[in-house]
């Protein structure tokens, strides 16, 4: 199973990127994983500028048959195994899920109408570097649920 991360972000420090190498390495038993880091939009353009700009650069990463997750304040919140539920899902009918995150401002409504399902980790605001290891930590934890291992309690 293919999974790409796509992330309007720049270079992880140090920390973040020990942590998604770990992520990478526990996951390399149940999906092929990458994240594409994307620069963000000038900083002084004007917020919706801005996410129109990154949003072209994102639809450029997405294909007509993948499966898209925003993740997005205003999406669905989801148990750990309705997480896992979407990863079976995609691995059942051999589609890439695209898992897709906004820059500063958010996604722009391009991004949220491509998206197969909008998800919510939380209403509250992650430094961009900690919310690509959450992500991770969390689609690690779906394929361990879907595998019967012990991690997820």
């Amino acid at each position: 199973m293919k999974i790409r991360i796509l992330a309007i972000a720049k270079k992880p420090q140090n920390w973040a990127a020990a942590a998604e190498a770990d992520f990478f390495k526990r996951l390399q038993n149940f999906a092929e994983i990458e994240i594409i880091l994307l620069a963000p939009a000038d900083e002084n353009s004007l917020a919706e500028k801005a996410k129109k700009i990154e949003a072209d650069k994102l639809l450029t990463k997405i294909s007509p048959d993948d499966f898209v997750l925003a993740c997005d304040p205003g999406g669905r919140s989801l148990s750990s195994e309705d997480f896992a539920e979407i990863f079976r899902e995609a691995r059942d009918t051999a589609k890439k899920v695209v898992c897709v995150i906004g820059g500063s401002s958010g996604l722009d409504a391009k991004v949220l109408a491509r998206a197969d399902l909008k998800i919510s980790f939380s209403p509250m605001t992650f430094p961009h570097e900690l919310f690509r290891v959450i992500l991770l930590e969390q689609i690690y934890r779906a394929f361990t649920i879907l595998a019967g291992k012990k991690y997820h309690k």
